[in-house]
């Protein structure tokens, strides 16, 4: 996943333009990627750009790229939106940050001449169909890089879409967040848990709710913060006052301010998702500088993240997630010890590294 470090070789990047293209701009983990990808490389001497195709309903996060990078989000006709990105990428290295990968045709006509960079963030088998795929392996061929963010999720690209297994380079994402000392301070029995996550049913939730709800019924005591916003708000509500811990779970909404974050998070004894697809997660790496154990569902790409730091369970089996956290409430030593792994594991995922790698594709790509 990494490489070793103190090896950067000393090239100017100043000359470099690039131009990081994506849907639109909300508050999600594909924008954290790329918040700190573009302030990484502005760092550098980068001449970046950020474009989003389209205006997000929530756009909080802007605030957090660097005031050197210049900021776009596009509005007007399709049309109007196409000659716009044509003319806002010419002369830059075009990386593609949709989530999918899926580039519409139009979208590709209108980069058309650009060295081009295509990531794909995430599996999204859920979302795919035989036709989508075909055209999807049709526009990105025409890519000059395609990147995958996780091992699981280039086997997406070579698996689903199609793509050849020499065209797909995995570069992990990575954080850089100052956490300050964590200090456990649960008592047995007790086991204050955080999910980030957004609302939507491939996060699973519901699962989450339900392995609480569990473990309460068990006789363990735990508290549940909700971390995130969705089109599942008011169901995943109703259902933690059916299943009677309503009082057990704090909805925080869309919080995405770090410093509003990080007390949340080294103030948990435990973090936890069921998620049933994902690439490479944010808030996993966040959780794991943050020195959290890891409570997770029994996929590919959380074993590729979390490894040894995390405890799993069957994202269909909330009995599972239950028995899990009631290990973790009794048993401070072994939260001592997922922690300490947690910690270290974090190092793995060095930003430098990360913007280091970025910089070898896009001079590759440019012939430089």
């Amino acid at each position: 996943m990494s490489e070793p470090t103190g090896t950067r070789p000393e090239r100017s990047d100043k000359d470099l333009r690039v131009c990081l293209l994506v849907r639109y701009f909300t508050v999600g983990g594909l924008e954290r990627v790329v918040t700190s990808l573009a302030n990484e490389l502005v760092e550098r001497g980068v001449d970046v750009r950020v474009v989003a195709l389209a205006v997000a309903k929530r756009n909080a996060l802007m605030t957090e790229l660097d005031p050197r990078v210049e900021a776009i989000s596009l509005s007007g006709s399709p049309r109007q939106r196409l000659a716009l990105v044509a003319r806002l990428t010419r002369g830059r290295v075009v990386h593609v940050h949709f989530g999918d990968g899926r580039i519409h045709p139009l979208v590709r006509l209108a980069l058309r001449g650009r060295r081009t960079v295509v990531s794909y963030h995430s599996d999204y088998t859920h979302k795919r169909s035989r036709l989508r795929n075909r055209i999807d392996r049709y526009v990105n061929d025409r890519a000059d890089q395609i990147l995958a963010v996780s091992e699981a999720v280039r086997d997406f690209c070579t698996s689903q879409v199609g793509l050849a297994p020499a065209q797909v380079e995995v570069v992990p994402n990575a954080i850089r967040v100052d956490c300050p000392e964590r200090v456990d301070k649960g008592g047995d029995g007790r086991l204050v848990v955080i999910s980030l996550a957004g609302l939507y049913p491939h996060k699973n939730q519901a699962t989450v709710l339900a392995g609480v709800a569990e473990a309460r019924r068990r006789g363990v005591d735990v508290q549940l913060r909700v971390i995130g916003d969705g089109p599942q708000m008011a169901q995943l509500y109703q259902q933690s006052i059916a299943l009677d811990i309503a009082e057990a779970v704090e909805w925080y909404g869309q919080v995405w301010r770090r410093d509003l974050v990080l007390p949340l998070l080294t103030t948990s004894q435990a973090f936890v998702s069921a998620s049933r697809f994902e690439g490479m997660p944010i808030s996993i790496l966040e959780a794991m500088a943050a020195g959290l154990p890891l409570v997770l569902s029994d996929i590919s790409s959380h074993h590729e993240t979390a490894g040894e730091a995390g405890r799993y369970f069957s994202p269909d089996r909330p009995h599972e997630l239950a028995s899990v956290l009631e290990e973790l409430a009794a048993d401070a030593n072994r939260r001592k010890e997922l922690s300490e792994i947690s910690l270290a594991r974090s190092e793995l995922f060095d930003l430098d590294q990360f913007t280091d790698r970025h910089l070898r594709v896009y001079r590759s790509v440019s012939g430089r």
